[in-house]
């Protein structure tokens, strides 16, 4: 199964506790978990390329599997991370401000499920497939 296609968002949980954690500000964690976006997910060998369309704003991260990549969240928040790919699920981890943790991404059927995690807060993002 591939990676590739276009998703739209459905859900999440602990999305707010985990942006807090990882040190985004209160104002920005209120309008990242009310956005409702679309990822367009693109794959071309070893890169994973991720259009993130929320509104009226859009910002796209490609992703070089196997090495470190720079990526950012809405509002120019950046990170790094660093994904190998495993069939449908990209796994690996990320660092944000001095802080670090795992991630991964898993395409299942109709839907792609995003995971990240900081110490004992993990954080879950569900897009059914459009």
């Amino acid at each position: 199964m591939s990676l590739a296609g276009t998703y739209e968002y459905a859900s999440h949980e602990n999305y707010s506790e985990w942006l807090s954690a990882v040190g985004v500000p209160a104002d920005s964690v209120a309008k990242m978990v009310a956005a409702k976006p679309v990822l367009e997910v693109s794959q071309n060998g070893n890169v994973v390329t991720i259009k993130t369309v929320a509104g009226d704003k859009s910002f796209t991260n490609t992703l070089k599997l196997g090495e470190e990549s720079k990526a950012s969240l809405p509002g120019g928040i950046e990170y790094t991370v660093t994904l190998s790919q495993s069939g449908n699920t990209l796994k690996g981890t990320w660092s944000m401000g001095g802080k670090s943790g795992d991630a991964s991404v898993e395409v299942t059927g109709s839907s792609l499920v995003q995971t990240m995690s900081l110490g004992g807060v993990k954080a879950k993002r569900v897009y059914n497939r459009k």
